[in-house]
């Protein structure tokens, strides 16, 4: 669907959502919507479930906090961020994220689209705009395989920070 000719509202967010990794992600606009440009997702998530360290090779990508405190490390450097506050994020920066609060919930803006489609592949659909019940243990080790193969397919590449710095 092709809407950057004309205005449109989000409005049922439910047909939009999706569970993944024991939070809950609104795909408020993708690339279908923006000519590619861009998407646009709210992502509702637990303490403890958030990624390792990596690197987007495709695109660039911004955080806004809406509820709760994260911590950002980019590049070794900590950002600890509150409710109103963002950290952007271009391609080929190493980055990881850790939520300070039992749960966060942020837009994240990546640009140019195409990386809400992995999210949208390692998820299922949501049926209340809530957390799922929360994994318990690692992934398995089909779903670890899956996953890799989805980040290497869209360009992302995992890391390891050390020698952290706060800011």
């Amino acid at each position: 669907m092709d809407n950057t000719n004309k205005a449109f509202a989000v409005q049922n967010k439910l047909e939009r959502t999706r569970h993944f990794m024991g939070g809950y992600w609104t795909f408020l606009l993708n690339g279908s919507e923006t000519n590619g440009q861009f998407a646009l997702m709210e992502v509702n998530l637990r303490r403890g479930l958030e990624p390792p360290a990596h690197t987007h090779t495709n695109e660039d990508e911004t955080f806004h906090v809406l509820e709760g405190e994260i911590t950002v490390t980019a590049d070794n450097v900590e950002h600890h961020l509150k409710a109103g506050e963002l950290i952007h994020l271009p391609r080929g920066v190493v980055h990881s994220f850790k939520v300070q609060t039992e749960k966060v919930k942020m837009l994240a803006h990546v640009a140019p689209a195409g990386l809400e489609e992995m999210f949208i592949a390692m998820s299922t659909p949501a049926d209340q705009l809530d957390y799922p019940s929360a994994p318990v243990g690692p992934p398995p080790p089909e779903v670890l395989q899956r996953i890799g193969a989805l980040q290497e397919q869209y360009g992302i590449i995992g890391m390891q920070n050390k020698d952290i710095k706060t800011v």
